[in-house]
């Protein structure tokens, strides 16, 4: 039976993360803040064990957890505007990030998975693999690669396999409420109208399940250290997606492209490169995105 720790369980990936992993014969801690509000998102589970600690305290955790053997980093407070630029805020992520792997490494965990960011690149206007040049704008996406880079040394030094995934877009059950995806889905389902920019830049969702599957798979398969980009892998206008949700809704809400101006700095593309999972993994995302959006509203 494996052991496996996760923090930010009860967060949008940490929940669809746990409810994979049980589907396999596991033991999993997961790891919660004491006010955290989503608490009834876990499924009740003989093979879950709930330890509650604040993110600074992660230091502690080898007093609940004397031995495991993987170890899923998803906290991370201020993932949204305006807190995205707060920098005391993301330094702090930082820091108690590095007292995760200490404790990983205490505990004797073969893998440690943390989760980055596409803020990492910054800007990309551009396809991008693992080499393209980072230049992160935000404080968020600044202590994301921060934070990369520290505890890939950290790794180094104590001999644990050491997986960073840049998640792009993720959507599905458990989104961020004000996400495109999410605002979308709640005006159409109300035929209100939906006010957006001309939505012509290139974008590349990745349903979250597909995610999920995608990181168990780092724990089975033995990867080089470093870096993977984690998408869909098909990348196609914005409007394309918003058209989608659309049809699968079946909704008359009238959709408005061009009613809202794209920011000063224009529309930014994500086109992320995903060879060097697919490859390493043997792993392709499964999900199409009208089905990823049926699944998302309960018609799957």
């Amino acid at each position: 039976m494996k052991k496996v720790v996760i923090t930010g369980a009860t967060s949008f990936i940490g929940v669809h993360l746990i409810n994979r992993w049980l589907k396999t014969d596991c033991e999993i801690t997961a790891v919660v803040r004491p006010d955290s509000k989503n608490l009834p998102r876990l499924p009740e589970n003989n093979q879950i064990r709930i330890v509650t600690l604040e993110m600074g305290d992660y230091d502690r955790l080898p007093d609940f957890v004397e031995k495991a053997d993987y170890f899923y980093h998803l906290a991370w407070e201020g993932s949204r505007r305006p807190l995205r630029d707060d920098k005391a805020l993301q330094q702090r992520n930082f820091e108690c990030s590095v007292k995760a792997m200490d404790a990983a490494v205490n505990m004797g965990c073969s893998l440690f998975l943390g989760v980055g960011s596409q803020a990492e690149y910054g800007d990309q206007g551009q396809s991008a693999d693992e080499s393209f040049p980072c230049n992160p704008v935000s404080e968020y996406g600044k202590q994301k690669l921060n934070t990369m880079n520290t505890l890939s040394e950290m790794a180094k030094e104590s001999g644990i396999n050491f997986i960073w995934v840049r998640m792009f877009s993720l959507y599905g059950r458990y989104d961020y409420s004000e996400s495109l995806i999410s605002t979308c889905i709640r005006n159409m389902r109300h035929g209100n109208e939906v006010n957006l920019t001309e939505a012509k830049q290139l974008w590349d969702y990745l349903y979250v399940e597909d995610a999920a599957e995608a990181m168990i798979k780092f724990s089975r398969v033995r990867c080089e250290n470093g870096v993977y980009n984690l998408a869909n892998g098909s990348v196609r206008p914005l409007k394309d997606y918003v058209l989608d949700i659309k049809k699968v809704l079946n909704s008359d809400s009238e959709i408005n492209f061009g009613a809202v101006p794209y920011p000063a700095v224009g529309p930014i593309n994500l086109q992320p490169d995903v060879s060097k999972a697919r490859k390493a993994l043997d792993w392709k995302a499964g999900t199409q995105f009208t089905e990823g959006i049926a699944r998302t509203i309960g018609l799957r």
